[in-house]
């Protein structure tokens, strides 16, 4: 993020460009996960990291300290991708303590790194000889690409190197072990390859996005054992996948190479078959892997918050070759359901996997063996604001709306003043003013999200109708004022019947958030519960921070009192109310049983 593709439009290589994360505020709805997210989940996470060693690694690495290592794989990126959120954090909130904190991290890293650039705290002493032994499952390049995203987020934010000093004699040890081919297999968890192209974007040495080519010919053990270019579906592992098609996209919006995109819009087409109403992906447990088209069950869901992650960041650099709607539809999804419900209220504690339904045994944790979620949703937070807008040589996409304010720079050197205020995602209501310092037309590309079935946009007293998942242009040669009035209201979806588990049910969704039924809501066995058409009912809701709650009524059968039954089914219907939920605040009070998609009943 940032402005890390600067160079890109000027090559003239994509239309558009990252706008930093610095000249974006948010104020709405996101504040306080931002401001919670700094003042709560980073600090309490560093604690836990203390706790639990993930920082004695490095000293004993170091030599400042005596003992043992633990020996929880790759623990080395939970502290990068910590590093890399605090990072970001401090571009729009200085702070001279936590400046001071990362002074001392890196002094320690630099310390634990070798002579000729190797670093990985894992392996030492006795573990030294397993060094690249066993790639596909030792984490070693994964581990490494996380150190320089987080150098790199270190270097823009401070405009210091001496992490990014040390990311680069890193990756400068680990090219020389491939050009040599010391190293003759590839990694099994992908990360380092978008690594190494924004290696390369920030320091213009094109062996590191030529080491990301050369990695990308290998085969990828997770992922069916093929290269790149062999992949001919959304297969395995979820995040690695996702990591991977980053990295893919990285490199061809870099060499502009045809073949890679080709093989990066096959497997959007396929992702289309693969991925939860919630935005949730990586249906199986074993694995932790997409499964098959249309495999996608509720109950099993494992929806790995880093995937939803992830799958984000790989929409977003989509946009970045093809000005598409479909893929800012997609990442708010994800946005504001699979990933805002991977962390509670508090800010303290997380989900690994997402499920869509729950008999109330998923609870979420301070503290995982595996502790890649924690800090990935931390820099993501972090990142966020730069989501929001993207920006050409005269043209501007605003694709996610909150109350924000922006000043973004554009190639031409017009500087472009946004507001925007709103209650999104609860109201519809988008009020935006623009002013620029120059004089040329710009053109603002508005995202007309797809669930908006009624959008209209007041604009110099005329109004406007376009349609939902589109963009819709304005084009602007002085300060402008306009509204955007989406249609927010409760609807009802339904699915393919391809997919077993939502055969003849409903779900319920309201703008950009999925809804579910909690158990401590409602006095009936939501399992039981059947649901049908009708105008549903709003409610604000405090208990949850502030929510918008759905009422409606449905019908619970009270004939189930064995397993088996002959004949076609029978129902005795009793009328029950029901209350539905943002997916996003599950399991934020005592466990309880959850569902989303409901039995439909069309009386």
């Amino acid at each position: 993020m940032d402005k890390s593709i600067v160079k890109i439009c000027k090559d003239q290589k994509t239309e558009v460009l990252p706008v930093g994360i610095s000249d974006i505020h948010l104020e709405g709805f996101f504040a306080p996960y931002i401001e919670r997210n700094r003042r709560i989940s980073i600090p309490y996470l560093y604690r836990l990291f203390e706790k639990y060693g993930t920082i004695d690694n490095f000293r004993i690495a170091a030599g400042v300290k005596k003992g043992e290592i633990t020996r929880r794989l790759a623990t080395d990126s939970d502290l990068y991708k910590w590093i890399e959120a605090v990072s970001w954090d401090l571009q729009n909130y200085p702070n001279p303590e936590m400046f001071k904190l990362l002074d001392g991290l890196i002094k320690l890293i630099a310390k634990s790194q070798e002579p000729e650039g190797y670093l990985d705290t894992y392996y030492i002493g006795k573990y030294k000889r397993q060094r690249f032994l066993v790639l596909e499952n030792s984490h070693e390049l994964y581990c490494g690409g996380h150190l320089i995203q987080a150098a790199i987020a270190h270097y823009r934010s401070t405009g210091k190197t001496n992490l990014l000093d040390v990311a680069i004699k890193w990756s400068d040890y680990i090219f020389k072990k491939f050009e040599k081919k010391q190293i003759q297999k590839n990694d099994g968890h992908p990360e380092v390859e978008m690594a190494l192209v924004e290696l390369f974007r920030t320091t213009d040495e094109k062996k590191y996005l030529e080491l990301a080519g050369i990695l990308m010919e290998k085969p990828y053990y997770y992922l069916g054992n093929k290269k790149f270019l062999e992949i001919k579906e959304i297969t395995g592992h979820a995040v690695r996948m996702m990591y991977l098609l980053c990295g893919a996209t990285d490199y061809c919006i870099e060499t502009g190479d045809k073949v890679y995109l080709q093989v990066i819009k096959r497997l959007y087409e396929d992702l289309h078959w693969k991925y939860y109403i919630t935005g949730g992906i990586g249906s199986r447990y074993s694995g932790e892997a997409f499964g098959e088209r249309f495999e996608l069950p509720n109950f099993r869901a494992y929806c790995e918050t880093c995937a939803s992650i992830a799958l984000m960041m790989w929409l977003y650099r989509m946009f970045l070759i093809q000005q598409n709607p479909e893929y800012f539809d997609l990442l708010e999804t994800v946005l504001y359901n699979s990933f805002l419900a991977a962390v509670s209220l508090d800010g303290k504690k997380y989900f690994y996997v997402n499920p869509l339904a729950s008999a109330g045994n998923h609870i979420r944790k301070e503290w995982y063996g595996t502790t890649c979620c924690p800090p990935n949703f931390q820099r993501f937070v972090a990142s966020l604001p730069g989501y929001f807008i993207v920006a050409g040589k005269n043209k501007v996409w605003i694709n996610l709306y909150d109350s924000f304010h922006a000043n973004i720079k554009l190639v031409s050197g017009n500087i472009v003043s946004i507001r925007a205020e709103t209650e999104y995602p609860w109201k519809g209501l988008v009020k935006i003013s623009i002013k620029q310092s120059g004089k040329e037309k710009i053109t603002v590309y508005l995202r007309i999200p797809g669930w908006s079935e009624k959008t209209k946009i007041i604009f110099e007293g005329k109004a406007h109708f376009p349609e939902k998942s589109s963009y819709f242009a304005l084009d602007i040669s002085k300060d402008a004022f306009f509204e955007i009035h989406f249609d927010t209201k409760a609807q009802f979806n339904w699915c393919n019947p391809a997919v077993e588990s939502n055969r003849n049910c409903v779900a319920i969704t309201r703008g950009p958030l999925v809804y579910c039924l909690e158990g401590c809501d409602n006095d009936f066995d939501i399992f039981n519960f059947f649901l049908t058409q009708q105008k549903l009912k709003e409610r604000l809701n405090d208990s949850l921070n502030g929510i918008v709650s759905l009422n409606g009524y449905g019908f619970v059968n009270k004939n189930i009192h064995r397993l088996y039954f002959s004949g076609f089914p029978c129902y005795n219907f009793k009328k029950v109310i029901f209350e539905a939920i943002p997916y996003f605040t599950w399991a934020n009070r005592q466990p309880s049983s959850m569902t989303i998609w409901l039995n439909g009943y069309e009386r």
